[in-house]
């Protein structure tokens, strides 16, 4: 029997300790909170009142081990927790997720100023939103845009100031619909930072790009940075853990899943693996038994904001430039409400990515595999 520890209960964890289970593994899971929070991505969700989604069951009536420990350090075949005892293991597979980059503006503790760094802040927010006329909110851009289209369907007029995108942002084709149908939900979207939070005894204002915008609270969607344990392996680009396509870190017998990690020679600006947490988890978990599973050459997303549905497909790793002499990118904006936005080889006309937005009361548009066999003209007459 395999003994394997899983550090981390997160999404990532719990299915790397539940793939590694059913295979047989002896697993062990090492979480320092008595009960771990619903998954990173539900949190939005919070703010309209609805329960996030919890964990779900386990599969089958297998339920590992739990150690109600915080890791200090981890490696080839063992696990070391912050009290200094150093436990053995067959594998390890590190599953320890994020943490936030907190605001540096002045005034961001002021009264009224909501820093999304945990659940907890979300159902803060959801409570006060029936007070809150104006909000502005600022910080990562997909989270802003989640948090944005939350509050303005309770009716709060939201000025959102997107500092930052952690993933490639969307094409301008597909950013200006947004932008477009956001304005006409009472949501004023531009790029730029809040520098100050402004009033006497709460918010009162928020000065953004230079201007002063009159509101009740800030919201501030803070950047994530990958959390990983403390350990002896190649750290990848974004900060986390590097993994090859198996979730094999640069350490024989150690894997690494969610958003501590990232994998090896994945295009510049694509971060971590925290958008795909259960299926990095679903690989490492099986990996770590010996299995050779890998993850897919390309990678599909899915967004939905302000009754809109936005999708991207696309190669999940270079080397491809997005610009220049080796790729092009063909445009068009169908409507009001919709548009697509097409990256290719210029010789080959092999399609790279493709993006696409719509109303979210359309069926989904087929999408043709990445790489397939297919013309630009194909591609525009569907």
């Amino acid at each position: 029997m395999v003994s394997v520890c899983v550090v981390g209960r997160g999404a990532s964890g719990e299915e790397a300790a539940l793939e590694a289970g059913i295979r047989g593994a002896d697993v062990t899971i090492v979480e320092s909170r008595p009960s771990p929070a619903a998954p990173w991505r539900s949190w939005p969700e919070l703010i309209h009142g609805s329960p996030a989604e919890g964990f779900r069951t386990w599969r089958s009536s297998w339920t590992p081990k739990v150690l109600n420990e915080e890791a200090s350090a981890a490696g080839p075949g063992f696990v070391t927790l912050r009290r200094g005892h150093r436990l053995r293991f067959d594998a390890v597979v590190i599953a320890t997720g994020i943490r936030f980059k907190p605001p540096t503006f002045p005034g961001a503790r002021k009264p009224g100023v909501f820093v999304l760094d945990c659940q907890e802040k979300y159902e803060e927010l959801g409570r006060a939103c029936a007070s809150l006329d104006v909000a502005v909110v600022t910080g990562e851009g997909y989270r802003g845009l989640e948090v944005a289209d939350r509050l303005s369907s309770l009716g709060v007029k939201v000025h959102l100031v997107i500092s930052c995108w952690q993933r490639e942002p969307p094409s301008p084709v597909v950013l200006a619909v947004i932008e477009d149908v956001a304005r006409e939900r009472g949501t004023e979207i531009q790029r730029g930072d809040v520098s100050r939070a402004v009033g006497t005894g709460g918010v009162e204002a928020a000065v953004a790009m230079g201007s002063v915008v009159p509101c009740d609270a800030i919201v501030f969607a803070p950047p994530h940075l990958p959390n990983p344990v403390r350990a002896a392996l190649d750290l990848g680009q974004a900060g986390g853990i590097e993994v090859d396509r198996g979730m094999r870190a640069s350490e024989p017998h150690v894997f690494a899943a969610g958003g501590c990690a990232e994998l090896k020679g994945r295009s510049p600006g694509s971060g971590t693996l925290n958008a795909e947490p259960s299926l990095s988890g679903r690989i490492a978990g099986s990996n770590c038994t010996g299995s050779a599973r890998s993850i897919g050459a390309t990678r599909a997303e899915e967004m939905g904001v302000f009754g809109l549905r936005w999708s991207r497909v696309g190669i999940r790793r270079g080397p491809f430039p997005a610009v220049g002499t080796q790729a092009a990118t063909v445009s068009r904006r169908w409507g009001p409400d919709s548009a697509c936005s097409i990256t290719h080889q210029r010789l080959s006309e092999r399609v790279l990515r493709m993006e696409s937005i719509e109303p979210a009361s359309h069926p989904p548009a087929g999408l043709p595999p990445v790489g397939a066999s297919v013309t630009l003209e194909e591609m525009a007459l569907g």
